[in-house]
């Protein structure tokens, strides 16, 4: 149970900083007016890179401390950039260092939340992954429907003044996510387990796994870890920046202030959609049991695509029609993980290969958000506010064609000869 409310809190604090980034840039850095996609995907880049690297060192410090010290310094990191975001002044160095300092912490709770299934799990698969999945979307769930609201509250708290209101927001709900990982720290179990991650073997894994996408079906999973994530990185900074900016333009919000009536928008949006999402989970989890695995990543694919090219090219990003697109995007992205996931897990990749295949799976994901964010960031700026979700949808598209060609290849072709 413990280990869930610490995913749950992560996902939240995660999705929760990624909108307040967007409201930082929009309303307190004033140089960023012409570059504000551009620096939201660099930020982005940056983190990630920091992440991917981080998460091997957390899993070297594992094999010789507890995990749950771990897990605890993670959600500390987490924490405590969140109470000093409110007080940057300018993009580099003061917001660059607090997402640096934030995706260590990020890599310390995802890598032991995968720490923590090996050893209640261990290889008999089942509910624990599940339960996982449910925390990380009801942890998105709570940010989009509490934690966004909460500097709205407390701005009439403080009579309008949005300095203390914001200051005030981000102290609580950065002060709960340090104070949880102290609780995760006293409730986690003392399990120390040396799990041989350090840099060499990581290489080692890495090169194994690539060499496992000579099966079409591992290379698909990999190319759908590819889109998936960045789909969640998308969605998280890119929508958020894209009301807000909406808003502005519309002479709703004014620059140099935050804009609360795109916080409410943006909160309602991602959280229905990431509700929606999270109760089709299970369905496209039956269809990979259930049916061929292609076709189920066709059926992600297809509803990915279309609510990523719509979205794109949307005038109003807070219409209903809008919402609509978001909550395809968002069940696009869930099923994607789903799919995709089952294809690696499955019977094309050997026993003693599974664990180079899921890190490869993870690492093929980073690399898709440090691409995808970063190109998008700059499209953003100088082509159109859709553009990276026109990215996404056209990649979405690719990976739906793909999935069809191999379960045609696998069940008509492949067979006929």
């Amino acid at each position: 149970m413990c280990l869930l409310f610490s995913v749950f809190s992560s996902l939240a604090a995660i999705v929760y900083l990624a909108t307040a980034q967007s409201f930082i840039i929009l309303a307190r850095l004033d140089g960023t007016a012409s570059s504000r996609g551009s620096v939201t995907g660099s930020l982005s880049f940056y983190s990630e890179l920091v992440s991917v690297v981080f998460v091997v060192v957390w899993g070297v410090v594992s094999d010789h401390h507890e995990k749950r010290l771990i897990m605890a310094l993670g959600l500390g990191f987490m924490g405590i950039p969140l109470i000093a975001l409110p007080y940057v002044r300018q993009v580099y160095p003061d917001l660059l260092l607090i997402r640096l300092f934030f995706s260590v912490g990020t890599a310390g709770t995802t890598t032991m939340m995968t720490a923590f299934v090996m050893e209640v799990v261990q290889g008999k698969g089942g509910w624990v992954p599940a339960m996982l999945g449910a925390s990380s979307g009801l942890g998105a769930i709570f940010a989009a429907f509490c934690l966004f609201s909460v500097p709205t509250m407390l701005n009439l708290r403080f009579h309008g003044d949005q300095t203390k209101a914001v200051n005030a927001a981000n102290g609580i709900i950065g002060g709960c996510v340090v104070l949880v990982g102290l609780v995760s720290y006293v409730c986690l179990p003392r399990w120390c387990r040396a799990l041989s991650r350090g840099f060499v073997n990581f290489a080692i894994k890495l090169l194994r796994g690539l060499k496992a996408a000579k099966d079409p079906h591992v290379g698909l999973g990999y190319c759908t870890s590819f889109f998936a994530r960045a789909d969640e990185v998308i969605i998280t900074n890119f929508i958020s920046l894209w009301v807000t900016q909406y808003y502005i333009e519309k002479g709703i919000c004014a620059n140099g202030s935050i804009c609360y009536a795109a916080s409410g928008s943006t909160g309602t949006m991602t959280g229905i959609a990431q509700c929606v999402a999270l109760v089709a989970c299970p369905f496209f989890g039956a269809a990979s049991e259930y049916l061929a695995k292609e076709l189920a990543i066709v059926a992600a694919g297809a509803i990915g695509a279309a609510g990523c090219l719509a979205f794109s090219f949307s005038l109003d990003p807070t219409s209903k029609t809008s919402m609509a697109m978001v909550i395809l995007i968002a069940i696009g992205e869930y099923a994607m993980i789903v799919s995709g996931m089952s294809l690696v897990a499955g019977k094309h990749v050997a026993v003693e290969d599974r664990g180079s295949v899921a890190g490869t799976y993870s690492f093929c994901g980073a690399v898709g958000i440090l691409v995808l964010s970063k190109v998008g960031g700059v499209l953003f700026d100088v082509w159109m506010k859709g553009a990276p979700f026109l990215l996404l949808g056209v990649g979405h598209l690719l990976i739906m064609i793909a999935a069809l060609a191999l379960y045609c290849w696998q069940h008509f072709f492949k067979k006929g000869k």
